[in-house]
């Protein structure tokens, strides 16, 4: 049984331009095998919906897991799937970061000590004058 044109009508979702906000566009080919659509009134080109690529956060944690327990990265590529390329890279994120804070830290420690040095040897030869 076919469904009336009326109720096919019904079912049509409005799409609106994601620059713009305009519900005015038309079909401008495909991309990646999903429908492209062009606003009529800015020109921009966008998808129905996007899709979120890539690996999933669990998938990234396992691997950053892998690494720190010592497994090399082919080991983690060939056991996972991913690219070694990728998992370096999200071990260098992580690693930046920590990179930073003990770089600040040091420059803190270092510039306390001579503070709290500096001070001491005022207070020594304050205590050596007044005697």
């Amino acid at each position: 049984m076919a469904l009336p044109q009326y109720a096919l009508k019904a079912q049509h979702i409005l799409m609106k331009c994601p620059n713009c906000g305009s519900e005015q566009f038309q079909k401008n080919g495909h991309r990646r095998g999903r429908q492209n659509y062009r606003c009529k009134n800015c020109g921009r080109q966008y998808v129905e919906a996007y899709v979120a690529r890539g690996y999933s956060d669990d998938t990234k944690q396992i691997c950053i897991r892998m690494h720190r327990i010592g497994l090399g990265l082919r080991e983690i590529e060939r056991l996972t799937g991913v690219s070694r390329s990728t998992i370096y890279n999200w071990v260098k994120q992580l690693e930046l970061p920590e990179r930073i804070d003990s770089e600040l830290s040091s420059e803190l420690s270092s510039e306390l000590s001579s503070e709290l040095s500096s001070e001491l040897f005022e207070d020594l030869e304050d205590s050596d004058s007044g005697e």
